[in-house]
């Protein structure tokens, strides 16, 4: 006997005395008391399968053209106001310059105002007219004018008739790689002939 039959059995009992002593008239129906069935879990619904990840694709970049590299552009040297390119000033040397004097005379030629073109070196035929020839040193004297004497800061007549100044050559002076009292002296006798020079050509000019 289960507790719980032994528990209904008494209750039964108790309400059987009680009907008969007219206090209730509650049977007891045990069928009621039976557990309920517990209904069967229904499946579990299937899960759906997993969808593949579809790739996002990656956005296509056109390749970029490849251009060349351009060649650079020659730049246009500046024409003096007045000489409109012609060459102005003519600078006769014996030789090709080396690269310390062409910095050099590059110098000269743009503090003159001038460009390659109105104020150019010459070391060989033919010499282009000009108003004023400069002469670069005895060696070019001698290449130029045979025979003719003059001190840096002179002037003579070139074989034309034409005025020029005799100064120092860049060679001799960019030879002296430390700047003595002595090469500070020749470069000042230069430039102040050379302003010499350009007053002259003024002068010629008007």
């Amino acid at each position: 006997m289960t507790v719980l039959d032994y528990i209904l059995d008494g209750l039964e009992a108790e309400l059987a005395l009680e009907r008969e002593l007219g206090v209730r008239v509650v049977e007891c129906d045990r069928s009621l008391l039976k557990p309920l069935a517990t209904p069967a879990a229904e499946p579990p619904c299937p899960a759906e399968p997993a969808r593949p990840v579809e790739p996002v694709p990656k956005p296509v970049v056109p390749p970029r053209p490849v251009v060349p590299p351009q060649p650079p552009q020659p730049v246009e040297q500046p024409r003096h106001a007045s000489g409109g390119g012609s060459p102005r000033f003519v600078f006769l040397h014996h030789k090709p310059l080396s690269p310390d004097a062409e910095v050099m005379m590059s110098k000269i030629v743009a503090a003159l105002g001038e460009s390659p073109q109105t104020a150019p070196v010459v070391y060989d035929d033919p010499v282009p007219a000009a108003g004023v020839y400069i002469v670069l040193g005895a060696l070019a004297m001698r290449r130029w004018m045979p025979g003719a004497k003059a001190a840096p800061g002179g002037w003579l007549k070139t074989p034309r008739g034409a005025d020029a100044l005799v100064t120092y050559s860049p060679e001799k002076i960019v030879r002296y790689k430390v700047v003595t009292p002595a090469v500070k002296q020749m470069k000042l006798d230069m430039w102040t002939s050379l302003k010499g020079a350009m007053r002259r050509l003024a002068g010629a000019a008007k």
